[in-house]
């Protein structure tokens, strides 16, 4: 998988044209596989799953993977808004894929688990990374803003800057793994760096880093449609994650995503120890054997 693999397709969304930067691969001998990529400034396909997806590929799936609208090389023609849960049934009908089973970390992972509840019929299996969608609590509901930490105003920072460099990106995105001095690091941070330069992409991403100041760390009605999930689901993330949310925080954040698999009717769980935001990254090979096992249960 690299960014030559890639193909563009238009995607009309509630009358919005989406330009759909993807990749795809394989046949579907067991199925399509469809993969939702994580949030952030730089993120996209080819950063979030570089290092699983040929292994899906080489399991026996058609593997499809889409830049995000906004994010990445997708780019959103005119001033529409599309909604990331009505872009990815669109993009299915675009490509001809009826029914799929999906895969989203973080924002991927929340964006599938409302597509999973609104089109029950078009996903196969659910399978969620990065803690995302959590659980209200009263922990949870007491923490109010999670848009100033410490992680969030230091990506504001960086982005106050007169140009971004390489040393910057790299302390944002370790930010995302437990363990700093992971090889993945510098190859995710220049992945992120090289799609920053793509036309737009930069001032997309200061946008969308200064408006984080406001968001809150749930709602009260964030997590009522779990309960209406109809798809056998994977809770698949990792335990730790220090840099990511500070220390005050990580305990009910953590509780919080995994009560999802007691809301979740069909909901197997595993948490990685010694893992943070990104598992498919940081522990690609256990990832890979853990999620094409699940598949084949399924």
């Amino acid at each position: 998988m690299n960014i030559n693999d890639g193909k563009t397709i238009s995607v009309n969304v509630g009358g919005t044209l989406v330009e759909t930067f993807y990749y795809q691969a394989g046949e579907p001998t067991k199925g399509d596989l469809l993969l939702m990529h994580t949030g952030g400034a730089g993120a996209s396909a080819l950063m979030c799953w570089y290092l699983n997806f040929n292994a899906f590929v080489d399991a026996g799936y058609r593997v499809t993977a889409p830049d995000a609208p906004g994010f990445g090389r997708s780019v959103v023609v005119g001033d529409g808004n599309v909604k990331a849960t009505d872009f990815v049934p669109a993009f299915m009908d675009t490509l001809g894929i009826a029914q799929a089973h999906v895969a989203g970390n973080s924002m991927g992972g929340v964006t599938l688990s409302h597509v999973a509840a609104e089109h029950p019929e078009r996903v196969l299996s659910l399978t969620l990374s990065g803690g995302e969608p959590r659980v209200v609590t009263d922990a949870v509901m007491a923490i109010g803003s999670l848009g100033a930490t410490p992680r969030n105003n230091f990506v504001r920072e960086m982005f106050g800057k007169p140009e971004l460099i390489f040393e910057d990106m790299r302390r944002a995105t370790a930010d995302f793994v437990f363990d700093r001095d992971l090889p993945a690091v510098d190859k995710v941070t220049q992945i992120r760096l090289d799609t920053l330069a793509e036309p737009g992409a930069y001032e997309r991403a200061k946008t969308g880093a200064v408006g984080q100041v406001a968001r809150r760390a749930s709602s009260a009605s964030d997590a009522d449609y779990l309960a209406t999930i109809q798809a056998p689901t994977f809770l698949l993330n990792g335990r730790d994650e220090p840099w990511f949310y500070p220390d005050e925080h990580r305990a009910a954040l953590t509780d919080a995503a995994m009560k999802a698999a007691l809301v979740i009717p069909n909901c197997t769980s595993t948490f990685l120890p010694y893992c943070g935001h990104w598992p498919q990254l940081e522990h690609p090979e256990r990832y890979n054997a853990l999620l094409v096992e699940f598949l084949a249960s399924v």
